[in-house]
Protein backbone atom coordinates (compact mmCIF):
# COMPACT_ATOMS: atom_id res chain seq x y z
CA UNK A 1 0.00 0.00 0.00
CA UNK A 2 1.28 3.35 -1.08
CA UNK A 3 0.44 6.54 0.38
CA UNK A 4 0.96 10.07 -0.85
CA UNK A 5 0.22 12.56 1.77
CA UNK A 6 0.45 15.52 0.17
CA UNK A 7 -1.62 17.76 -0.62
CA UNK A 8 -0.39 19.03 -3.92
CA UNK A 9 1.15 16.02 -5.07
CA UNK A 10 4.45 17.36 -2.86
CA UNK A 11 5.14 19.01 0.56
CA UNK A 12 6.42 22.75 -0.39
CA UNK A 13 8.01 24.03 2.26
CA UNK A 14 5.16 26.72 3.01
CA UNK A 15 2.89 23.82 4.54
CA UNK A 16 6.17 21.96 5.97
CA UNK A 17 6.21 20.81 9.49
CA UNK A 18 8.04 22.83 11.95
CA UNK A 19 10.57 20.29 12.51
CA UNK A 20 12.32 20.98 8.89
CA UNK A 21 15.53 22.71 8.69
CA UNK A 22 15.23 25.59 6.20
CA UNK A 23 15.96 29.45 5.89
CA UNK A 24 15.33 32.77 4.20
CA UNK A 25 11.92 33.44 2.66
CA UNK A 26 11.02 29.36 3.37
CA UNK A 27 11.07 29.82 6.70
CA UNK A 28 9.14 33.07 6.76
CA UNK A 29 6.50 31.54 4.87
CA UNK A 30 6.35 28.38 6.73
CA UNK A 31 6.04 30.26 9.99
CA UNK A 32 3.12 32.60 8.49
CA UNK A 33 1.08 29.72 7.54
CA UNK A 34 1.93 28.18 11.45
CA UNK A 35 -0.22 31.31 12.71
CA UNK A 36 -3.10 29.94 11.15
CA UNK A 37 -4.66 27.35 13.43
CA UNK A 38 -8.10 25.77 12.31
CA UNK A 39 -7.58 22.57 14.88
CA UNK A 40 -7.77 20.34 11.67
CA UNK A 41 -4.98 17.63 12.01
CA UNK A 42 -2.93 18.86 8.91
CA UNK A 43 0.60 17.46 7.16
CA UNK A 44 2.52 19.68 8.53
CA UNK A 45 1.43 18.56 11.65
CA UNK A 46 3.24 15.40 11.56
CA UNK A 47 -0.20 13.43 12.99
CA UNK A 48 -0.64 11.77 10.22
CA UNK A 49 1.29 8.27 11.42
CA UNK A 50 -1.15 8.37 14.60
CA UNK A 51 -3.40 6.30 12.84
CA UNK A 52 -1.11 3.22 11.92
CA UNK A 53 0.62 3.68 15.79
CA UNK A 54 -3.15 3.38 17.09
CA UNK A 55 -4.82 1.17 14.86
CA UNK A 56 -5.12 -2.06 17.25
CA UNK A 57 -6.90 1.06 19.65
CA UNK A 58 -9.41 1.99 16.93
CA UNK A 59 -10.02 -1.05 14.84
CA UNK A 60 -13.96 -1.15 13.80
CA UNK A 61 -13.42 -3.05 10.64
CA UNK A 62 -12.37 -6.64 12.84
CA UNK A 63 -14.54 -8.26 15.28
CA UNK A 64 -10.73 -8.59 17.38
CA UNK A 65 -9.61 -5.72 18.00
CA UNK A 66 -5.77 -7.04 18.64
CA UNK A 67 -5.45 -7.48 15.18
CA UNK A 68 -3.73 -4.61 13.41
CA UNK A 69 -4.73 -4.18 9.80
CA UNK A 70 -1.33 -3.22 8.47
CA UNK A 71 2.18 -3.95 9.28
CA UNK A 72 4.36 -1.87 11.00
CA UNK A 73 7.22 0.18 11.07
CA UNK A 74 5.43 2.27 7.86
CA UNK A 75 8.57 2.56 5.53
CA UNK A 76 9.00 6.20 4.71
CA UNK A 77 10.91 7.89 1.95
CA UNK A 78 11.15 11.29 0.59
CA UNK A 79 12.35 12.92 -2.66
CA UNK A 80 13.48 16.40 -2.48
CA UNK A 81 12.61 18.56 -5.61
CA UNK A 82 13.37 22.48 -6.66
CA UNK A 83 11.34 24.45 -9.11
CA UNK A 84 11.66 27.78 -10.41
CA UNK A 85 8.27 29.43 -10.12
CA UNK A 86 7.62 33.35 -10.60
CA UNK A 87 6.51 35.23 -7.23
CA UNK A 88 2.92 35.25 -8.29
CA UNK A 89 3.00 31.76 -9.07
CA UNK A 90 4.28 30.78 -5.05
CA UNK A 91 1.40 33.08 -4.24
CA UNK A 92 -1.26 30.98 -6.38
CA UNK A 93 0.19 27.83 -4.90
CA UNK A 94 -0.19 29.39 -1.48
CA UNK A 95 -3.66 30.37 -1.96
CA UNK A 96 -4.46 27.02 -2.82
CA UNK A 97 -3.72 25.23 1.22
CA UNK A 98 -7.38 25.57 2.76
CA UNK A 99 -6.51 27.49 5.57
CA UNK A 100 -5.11 29.90 3.12
CA UNK A 101 -8.03 29.82 0.46
CA UNK A 102 -10.59 30.30 2.87
CA UNK A 103 -8.74 33.95 3.98
CA UNK A 104 -11.15 36.87 2.81
CA UNK A 105 -10.83 40.88 3.59
CA UNK A 106 -8.23 42.20 5.83
CA UNK A 107 -6.47 38.95 7.12
CA UNK A 108 -5.84 37.70 3.18
CA UNK A 109 -4.36 41.29 2.56
CA UNK A 110 -2.03 41.18 5.76
CA UNK A 111 -0.97 37.75 4.77
CA UNK A 112 -0.27 38.47 1.42
CA UNK A 113 1.90 41.75 1.65
CA UNK A 114 3.34 39.16 4.53
CA UNK A 115 3.79 36.85 1.94
CA UNK A 116 5.13 39.23 -0.54
CA UNK A 117 7.53 40.95 2.20
CA UNK A 118 9.17 37.27 2.11
CA UNK A 119 10.04 36.97 -1.46
CA UNK A 120 11.42 40.39 -1.21
CA UNK A 121 15.06 38.81 -0.21
CA UNK A 122 14.43 36.05 -2.61
CA UNK A 123 16.86 35.13 -5.32
CA UNK A 124 15.95 34.92 -8.51
CA UNK A 125 17.18 33.48 -11.58
CA UNK A 126 17.19 35.52 -14.97
CA UNK A 127 13.57 35.30 -15.61
CA UNK A 128 12.29 36.79 -11.84
CA UNK A 129 11.45 33.17 -10.97
CA UNK A 130 12.37 32.11 -7.28
CA UNK A 131 13.67 29.00 -6.63
CA UNK A 132 10.69 26.60 -4.15
CA UNK A 133 12.15 23.59 -2.98
CA UNK A 134 10.01 20.73 -1.42
CA UNK A 135 9.60 16.67 -0.98
CA UNK A 136 7.75 14.38 -2.59
CA UNK A 137 7.01 12.30 -0.10
CA UNK A 138 5.81 9.07 0.38
CA UNK A 139 5.39 5.73 2.72
CA UNK A 140 4.25 2.22 2.46
CA UNK A 141 3.02 -0.87 4.79
CA UNK A 142 1.49 -4.13 4.11
CA UNK A 143 -2.00 -4.99 4.84
CA UNK A 144 -2.21 -8.04 6.94
CA UNK A 145 -4.47 -10.68 5.92
CA UNK A 146 -7.90 -11.55 7.90
CA UNK A 147 -7.49 -14.91 9.11
CA UNK A 148 -10.29 -17.10 7.59
CA UNK A 149 -12.27 -18.98 10.36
Amino acid sequence: MLVDFSPFADTVRDNAPQSWEMSGWEATVRDLTWTFDDHKPRYRHEEWRRVFDDQLKNNPLSINAAEPLFSMPLGEGSVPFEIQLSKDDVWKRYRTLSHIAVLDGEELEVTRKTFFKALDDAQTDEHGRVAVHGHTVFAWTTRIPSKIL
